[in-house]
Formats: C-alpha cells, structure tokens, sequence
C-alpha cells in the first residue's frame, strides 16, 4: 500500500462542473481515482519507464480501490476513453492508464511559479534597496546642509606652487 504525504495533492478546477461526466457519479469518481493515482513525475517500474500522468492498475484493484463492481470500472473507462479523458494499454498480467492532458489539469508550472515568486522577491527587495539607498543619499544630504564644511587641511610642509611666471624665470625667486 502506498503511503502518501500530506504535502502531496493534486489541482481539481471548478471547470470540473460542467464536465460531461460530472453527474455520472461512477465515471467521476474513477476520473478522480485516476488523477490521484498518476504519477506526478516518471517512474522505473519493474524495468519499464511509467510516465507522468500514468499508473499501472488492474480492473480488481481499481474496483478494490473505488468500490465499484469490475464491471462498473469497466463501463467509466469506457467513457473515459471515448471522450478522450484517459488511455489505456493493456497487457495479460497488468494494464498502464494514462491521463490523457495530465499536464494541463495538473500543471507542472513549479519552474514558473518559482521563478514568479523569485521575481517578485527580486522586485521587492529591489524597491526596499532602492528606498533604503534613497533614505541614506537624503540623509548625508541632510547632515551636509546642517553642518558647516570643514575648515581646508594645509599641510604645513607643502610648499606654495609656483606660478607659470616663475616656471618660466627659472624657479623660485
């Protein structure tokens, strides 16, 4: 038996009430079933590749699992098949159900969704640098025009620079 996370879900769209096979209670609740059971991301199983939006499964445990009767089973996948909501391939010891548009109803836009967030973190740490910046560059300002300017450093040890009259004469007189 599989063990799941509390952190592992899947998207259901409002869009769902106006499906077809909404008010088939059966067919919807295998759709739902087969949702919650494709892999979110591929998968090795017994040497094969199971792709996201797929799940090995037979009639038995699919009737175990939602309760319905093998034939029930049967009769959802049929619908689901002809409006082009699932896929199946079918093998003597096994069959692979694929969610045909897995992508779409369970968007794998996490790269995106980061990339917004990182985006809008950038931009709002931006704006905050920008203020903070701002602040400081208005405060020295401020501190200048309140403070007279210090009085100029002379070295004592510098000597006077010579006029361009001098320079020619030869140095100093």
């Amino acid at each position: 038996m599989w063990e799941y996370s509390d952190k592992e879900y899947i998207k259901v769209f409002r869009k769902m009430l106006q499906w077809e096979w909404y008010t088939d209670s059966k067919t919807k609740a295998l759709f739902l079933h087969c949702l919650l059971k494709a892999n979110w991301k591929d998968t090795k199983w017994k040497g094969m590749v199971i792709k996201r939006g797929q799940f090995v499964t037979s009639l038995s445990s699919l009737s175990k699992e939602t309760g319905l009767s093998v034939r029930e089973v049967r009769t959802a996948l049929a619908h689901l098949k002809t409006t082009n909501e699932v896929t199946e391939c079918v093998t003597s010891k096994f069959r692979i159900i694929t969610v045909l548009f897995y992508d779409e109803y369970q968007s794998s836009d996490k790269q995106k969704d980061k990339q917004a967030t990182n985006k809008r973190q950038t931009n709002d740490k931006q704006t905050t640098t920008d203020i903070r910046i701002d602040k400081n560059i208005q405060e020295e300002q401020e501190e200048q025009e309140a403070s007279p300017a210090p009085p100029a450093y002379e070295n004592p040890w510098d000597e006077p620079d010579m006029t361009d009259e001098e320079a020619a004469a030869g140095g100093w007189t």
